[in-house]
């Protein structure tokens, strides 16, 4: 029997709630998800994301009847006009001098608040982060979900409440997914992980190993004993992101309707530029399991993530 992942459907009480037309506040973040290349919002098991440059700007729960978001803290820290705190020595400890701590943002979606937190956000991420949020932007129209994970109870969470795929652990028996995208040319669900070019690994040990093939392999399997309930899960997320108004009505998504999954994933490799793709394309697919890939990307800022048949240096297909 397949097992039964837990995610938000257009009956839940979260999206009914969100969609009755009581809360402006959220009717101005999907806008700023529809007019914004830094905002995106996923769907998760009982929650929404709410992501900034892939940082995540909010978590969007219903807990007792009424909508809770929440924040990090180290997201709120008002601007300043010295960026430096002086401390003082008393002979045993440095002691903070004339201020007990900073100031935080107090509100999230005014225009000066909302850009101080973004730009906190921007300035934590890392470069990982940075080229997700681009291709997220760039793909839009097609990407059904970003750092997502299934818990090992099936439930949809962010990625990192969750055990990667790539083996650092907080939870058990864990699938991490780095994008969901539907794929207009193929019509079906694909998997996408991504990594930068300088990344160990996507390269051969002594012994001639990579630590690539053991991942884009738990893929594979994932998606094909979960083919059922991964299907219904993202029509599910598709419909949800209908009722909310996330998706716009020329989108690929909103008249979407996934009927298979392509188990073989995408390895997207990121570089800066061509002559480091050149220099190093040989040693990424050196011991490449390509039997366990649907194709092979490179690329610099973004990519078209659809499956095409056209021809590209950069671009790799095995299936």
């Amino acid at each position: 029997m397949a097992k039964q992942f837990v995610h938000l459907t257009p009956t839940h009480p979260l999206v009914k709630e969100l969609k009755s037309g009581k809360h402006e506040w959220w009717t101005k973040l999907v806008n700023h998800s529809h007019k914004d290349p830094d905002i995106n919002i996923q769907v998760r098991g009982d929650y929404l994301s709410v992501y900034s440059r892939m940082g995540s700007l909010l978590t969007v729960r219903l807990q007792k009847k009424e909508v809770i978001c929440s924040i990090h803290y180290k997201y709120l820290i008002a601007s300043r006009p010295n960026e430096y705190i002086n401390f003082i020595s008393d002979g045993k400890e440095l002691t903070l001098v004339g201020q007990s701590s900073y100031d935080l943002v107090t509100s999230v979606l005014d225009e000066k608040s909302f850009k101080r937190i973004k730009q906190n956000i921007a300035r934590l991420a890392g470069e990982e982060k940075n080229i997700q949020s681009k291709l997220v932007e760039k793909n839009r129209n097609t990407l059904l979900d970003v750092e997502i994970a299934f818990s090992e109870s099936g439930t949809l969470i962010d990625s990192d409440e969750g055990e990667a795929l790539s083996g650092s652990t907080t939870r058990s028996h864990t699938a991490r997914i780095d994008l969901v995208n539907f794929d207009k040319n193929l019509n079906a669900l694909v998997f996408i992980e991504l990594k930068q070019i300088f990344d160990d690994r996507l390269y051969s040990n002594s012994q001639g190993l990579k630590e690539v093939n053991k991942q884009i392999g738990k893929y594979k399997l994932f998606a094909k004993n979960h083919e059922v309930e991964i299907i219904k899960t993202y029509n599910d997320v598709i419909d949800v992101k209908r009722e909310l108004g996330l998706l716009p009505k020329d989108s690929a998504l909103w008249t979407a309707k996934i009927e298979h999954v392509e188990p073989k994933p995408i390895l997207a490799v990121a570089a800066y530029n061509q002559d480091i793709i050149t220099a190093m394309k040989g040693r990424v697919k050196k011991d490449l399991n390509t039997d366990n890939l649907a194709a092979l990307y490179f690329f610099g800022s973004s990519v078209d993530l659809n499956f095409s048949r056209k021809k590209d240096k950069n671009k790799e297909l095995f299936i």
